[in-house]
C-alpha cells in the first residue's frame, strides 16, 4: 500500500463514523426540547449565561433552578448549530499531510494529526459554522458558566471566544471523576487553562492553581425508598480502541479490568443477585465463566445511573469513575477495585484514598473485593454505617465529591461575588 493510499484510507475510515463529522450531545446533555424550554426562562439582560450545566437531576428540578436564578442568570441554547458540509476535501488535507513528509518534529506531527482527524465542521464547514454562530447568537459580555460545552460543541467554542474578546468571562465546573485526584489529568489541565475561574467538587487552589475554587454540584436524583436485595456493578466501557487519553480507556487496562471483573463475579457467593450496568462498547464476556454462584442480571439502562445506584443494596465499581464519587456522596454502600499502578493518586489525595482502602471501600483486585463483599454476609449496611467507614467517607467527600442539596444558594452567592469584582 502506498503512503498516499494509506492516508486516504485513514481519512475515509475515520469519517465513516458520524460522530467525527457532526456535533453530538454528551450523555448528560439535555434534550433539544429541554434546552428550548430553559432558554425561555430569565431576562435577556441577565448578567450570567448558563450553558449545559452538569446537573444529574430531573427536568423539573432544573427548570425550578432556572426560575430561582432568573434574576441574575438565564439558560442559553448555544450548542446545537450544525453545518451542511459533509464531504472531505481530500486534496487539501493530503497536501497538509504530505508537506515536509520527511520531517518528524512535533509541529509537523501535530499538523499531520489535525489534518487526518479534525472534524468536517472545523475544516470544510468552519466558515459556515462561524457565520451561523455570529449571525444567530447575541454577544454576551458578562459571565458565561458551563460544565463542559467547550469540549462537546464547536459552536459554543466559537461563540464564547467572540464574547471573551468583548469582555466576557468564562467560568467552568468539574464534570467528572479523577479531577484533583489523578497525578496527571489532561482534562483538568485543559479545563483550568481555558477558564477564568474553574470550580471543583471540593479541592481547592492548593491542588489546582489560583483559578480553582470549590463550588458544590447539585445533589443527584435518587431513589428514596428501601433498597432492593441486589448488588449493582457499574462497569467501565468495554472497548479495544483508545478514544480518549485516560487510563481506564487504554485497551491493555480494559483487558486487565475485564479479567479482574470476571474473577470477582466468579468469586461472589450465593445467594448474591448482581446487576451489571455498562455504557458503550461491547458486553463483558460472561460466557468465559463456566459456573456461577451469583445470579447475574444485565441492567437495561432505563433508569439514570444515580437512580439505579440508589436502589441497590451495595454498589461495586471496577474503575474510579464519576459514578464512584456519586455513590460515596449519596452515602450508598460502595466497594471499588482498581489497579494501583493505573490509579495512583496525587500526594494531596493519597491520605484520603488510603483511608478508604483501610476501611474496605477500595481494593486492588477483583478477588480481594469479592472476598470482602462475601464477608459482609448479605448486610453491607452494618459495615457501611460504622464510625470508621463514615469518617473516611465524609473526609473524602468533603474534598472530592461535595454534592449538596443547597447548591443553588451557593451558586447564587458565587455568581453575585464574581459580578461584583
Amino acid at each position: 500500500m502506498s503512503r498516499q493510499h494509506a492516508i486516504e484510507c485513514a481519512l475515509t475510515s475515520g469519517y465513516n463514523n458520524p460522530s467525527l463529522v457532526a456535533e453530538s450531545e454528551t450523555p448528560n446533555a439535555p434534550s433539544s426540547a429541554r434546552r428550548r424550554l430553559l432558554s425561555t426562562i430569565g431576562a435577556t439582560s441577565a448578567q450570567v449565561v448558563v450553558v449545559d450545566p452538569y446537573l444529574k437531576c430531573s427536568k423539573l428540578r432544573e427548570v425550578a433552578a432556572a426560575l430561582q436564578l432568573r434574576r441574575v442568570a438565564r439558560w442559553k441554547n448555544i450548542t446545537e448549530l450544525t453545518v451542511s458540509a459533509r464531504e472531505i476535501d481530500f486534496s487539501r488535507r493530503l497536501a497538509i499531510v504530505s508537506r515536509d513528509i520527511h520531517r518528524d518534529d512535533r509541529h509537523i506531527v501535530i499538523r499531520r494529526a489535525l489534518a487526518l482527524t479534525a472534524p468536517v465542521e472545523l475544516v470544510e464547514g468552519f466558515n459556515e459554522l462561524r457565520a451561523q454562530c455570529m449571525r444567530n447568537q447575541q454577544v454576551h459580555s458578562g459571565l458565561i458558566y458551563t460544565a463542559n460545552a467547550y469540549q462537546s460543541s464547536s459552536s459554543f467554542r466559537l461563540w464564547v471566544e467572540h464574547c471573551r474578546e468583548r469582555g466576557a468571562r468564562l467560568v467552568t465546573h468539574q464534570h467528572g471523576g479523577g479531577y484533583g485526584i489523578d497525578p496527571i489529568h489532561l482534562g483538568e489541565e485543559f479545563d483550568v487553562s481555558v477558564s477564568d475561574t474553574f470550580y471543583s467538587w471540593g479541592w481547592d487552589a492548593t491542588d489546582g492553581g489560583t483559578r480553582v475554587r470549590s463550588l458544590p454540584p447539585a445533589w443527584p436524583d435518587r431513589h428514596t425508598g428501601q433498597p432492593s436485595s441486589e448488588y449493582l456493578l457499574m462497569s467501565l466501557p468495554v472497548t479495544s480502541h483508545m478514544y480518549r487519553l485516560q487510563s481506564f480507556l487504554m485497551p491493555s487496562h480494559v483487558a486487565d479490568v475485564i479479567s479482574q471483573t470476571l474473577a470477582l463475579i466468579r468469586e461472589l457467593a450465593a445467594p448474591t443477585r448482581l446487576r451489571i450496568r455498562m455504557h458503550q462498547g461491547d458486553a463483558l464476556p460472561l460466557s468465559q465463566i463456566s459456573t456461577l454462584d451469583a445470579t447475574v442480571i444485565i441492567d437495561d439502562l432505563q433508569a439514570s445511573g444515580t437512580m439505579a445506584a440508589s436502589r441497590a443494596k451495595l454498589v461495586l465499581h471496577n474503575y474510579l469513575s464519576t459514578a464512584w464519587l456519586e455513590t460515596l456522596a449519596m452515602n450508598i454502600p460502595t466497594v471499588c477495585f482498581c489497579d494501583p499502578v493505573m490509579y495512583r493518586p496525587r500526594a494531596a489525595a493519597q491520605p484520603f484514598v488510603d483511608a478508604l482502602a483501610k476501611v474496605g471501600v477500595i481494593h486492588y483486585s477483583g478477588i480481594e473485593a469479592a472476598k470482602f463483599v462475601n464477608g459482609l454476609n448479605g448486610d453491607p449496611s452494618a459495615w457501611w454505617q460504622s464510625a470508621e467507614v463514615q469518617e473516611a467517607r465524609e473526609a473524602f467527600v468533603a474534598r472530592y465529591a461535595n454534592f449538596s442539596e443547597n447548591w443553588l444558594p451557593a451558586w447564587m452567592e458565587e455568581f453575585e461575588r464574581l459580578l461584583a469584582e
